[in-house]
């Protein structure tokens, strides 16, 4: 049961750290305005985050009805404190920005959540870390960039075609350098992580990995495919178009589920060497 929760709080604080960031870097980008549901994503993630320190206290107390024991929480709390403290000031920034229409404030917002996701992770656990979390923090912020997609391209029927066209104008000009840089910079912090091709794919961390980057790369050609042939046929007969693109989204949707649980299952069930 505790495996399970461990699982399912780690996917829950990916989808509020992703969606509360990303829709909010997607206001800037596209323009497109999703003030409830950055409040409601950025409530998952502050929510999550201090789920995530009870179960990790129940882990070290030894089972899930010690959760509460805080006889050994400086063992948990130290480790994890400035990763936590940046995740949760973050998501109330970007839950005031959101609640008050304060779209200034969302700036400092994504930089201590940016900053929190690599005050953390597996990159610590290196020798030298070095620079790479910080490749950490700006991964994580096209990935927020980039799963946000499916939510601001949705084809309503609130957004006209010169609108939809224009936020995909405005979503692919940053996205066809921005993913490729994504998805090379992930090959390559693994290799850092992990150390060497063949310890990654000896091992279940490597496996997940492997299909994470995988799916990335289905994605990307779905990405692909609605750059240089949805556009055109919204522009040709608007309504196939936006039926594609409803098709197209929805692939895309699936696919990031899949790789949101690809990666909490490696960094929170298993890790490099384990």
């Amino acid at each position: 049961m505790l495996v399970v929760l461990t699982l399912f709080t780690k996917i829950v604080l990916y989808v509020g750290l992703l969606g509360s960031a990303g829709l909010c870097l997607q206001a800037y980008i596209t323009g497109a305005q999703s003030r409830r549901l950055i409040a409601g994503f950025a409530f998952l993630l502050s929510a999550a985050v201090c789920l995530r320190l009870f179960l990790m206290n129940a882990e070290l107390a030894g089972g899930l009805e010690d959760s509460l024991d805080f006889s050994l929480f400086g063992w948990v709390w130290t480790p994890n404190r400035d990763q936590t403290l940046a995740y949760v000031i973050g998501a109330l920034v970007l839950f005031i920005s959101a609640a008050l229409g304060l779209k200034w404030l969302s700036v400092p917002g994504l930089i201590t959540i940016f900053a929190g996701a690599g005050l953390g992770g597996h990159t610590h656990g290196m020798d030298t870390p070095g620079l790479n979390p910080v490749f950490v923090s700006i991964h994580v912020a096209i990935a927020a960039f980039w799963v946000t997609a499916p939510i601001v391209l949705w084809p309503v029927k609130t957004m006209s075609d010169t609108d939809l066209l224009q936020c995909m104008k405005r979503f692919s000009a940053v996205a066809i350098w921005s993913i490729p840089t994504l998805i090379a910079g992930g090959v390559w912090l693994s290799l850092q992580i992990g150390g060497s091709v063949s310890t990654l794919v000896e091992s279940d961390y490597g496996r997940l990995l492997a299909i994470k980057f995988g799916l990335a790369l289905v994605a990307l050609g779905v990405g692909a495919v609605n750059k240089f042939w949805v556009t055109l046929q919204i522009n040709k007969d608007p309504a196939a178009g936006r039926r594609l693109l409803h098709q197209t989204l929805t692939v895309d949707c699936l696919l990031f589920i899949g790789i949101i649980i690809a990666i909490a299952s490696a960094t929170s069930l298993t890790g490099p060497g384990a």
